[in-house]
């Protein structure tokens, strides 16, 4: 890797780890709160969001990244948005200003957590501590969630006089459902980790002294078993298919599947799993 090359891969709230061996690339995030008051680990202000960004257009082609971890530093996920900045407009503004420079903020932040859905790599999501407001709203963004025991989540934006705006109104839905969705919107609930599983809002809980152990176990499993092109497409025909009429859906996913069978790791795969051996995908 170059000079150059390296410094794209600079950070100040940001700490990339890749194992080029197993193809996964762990993004840890690290963000002082804004605000002196505030006691949150890993808030989100315009900084983190743009890193975020930043990474994701790094990644997109990057060779050597198959699934993506994406946790947070001091054993924390993220406490949510961080207002403390000085990125709002003092109380005193027109509402009108206020409303539209708010909107703004907001409508990038959605942008960015989508990407995570969007990007061809899997992305887990490594929750430890806090997942909440919009901690919990990038968590619902990636592909899949895997909890520490005693982690606690949840969008309690009404109990603080908004609602959730990174996406949290939308996500929950698709993942829990409306009733249930209502519930812990409307009482701006946090709830356990053993909670969030039971009602399918995460995919698992490890235990605390497992937690990193078996969340790299669940990811490199991945890895080894899957080809990246089928997962890659596997995870956008889910992704796009809830959002469209179901005829729609099956017609992307045979346009999908057109796709996969004509790649190299499709032969690959083809001629080693009936032998029981380790596939050794070339992502082509």
């Amino acid at each position: 890797m170059s000079n150059n090359e390296e410094k794209d891969w600079e950070f100040n709230h940001l700490e990339i780890e890749k194992d080029v061996e197993n193809h996964i690339t762990t993004i840890t995030m690290d963000h002082p709160p804004l605000s002196d008051l505030d006691t949150r680990t890993n808030t989100m202000g315009p900084a983190l969001v743009e890193e975020l960004a930043k990474v994701q257009d790094l990644l997109y082609y990057d060779p050597d990244t198959r699934i993506i971890i994406l946790k947070g530093s001091k054993h924390y996920f993220s406490g949510g948005g961080d207002f403390g900045g000085g990125e709002l407009p003092p109380p005193g503004t027109p509402i009108d200003i206020r409303a539209w420079g708010i909107k703004k903020g907001v409508v990038r932040g959605q942008r960015v957590f989508k990407r995570f859905r969007e990007i061809h790599i899997p992305v887990i999501a490594a929750i430890e501590g806090m997942a909440t407001g919009g901690g919990l709203e990038l968590a619902m963004s990636c592909d899949i969630r895997y909890a520490r025991e005693d982690a606690m989540m949840g969008l309690f934006e009404t109990t603080y006089g908004m609602i959730p705006g990174w996406g949290g109104t939308q996500l929950m839905v698709r993942h829990i459902g409306v009733g249930r969705a209502m519930e812990l919107i409307l009482k701006g609930e946090v709830i356990s980790a053993q909670k969030a599983c039971e009602i399918g809002l995460i995919n698992g809980v490890f235990k605390i002294d497992e937690f990193d152990e078996k969340v790299y176990a669940e990811a490199k499993e991945i890895v080894q078993k899957c080809t990246p092109v089928g997962i890659g497409i596997a995870k956008q025909m889910i992704n796009f298919g809830s959002d469209v009429p179901f005829d729609i859906g099956l017609e992307l996913e045979a346009y999908g599947y057109g796709t996969v069978v004509n790649s190299k790791d499709f032969l690959i795969g083809l001629t080693t799993g009936g032998d029981g051996k380790k596939p050794n995908y070339l992502n082509e």
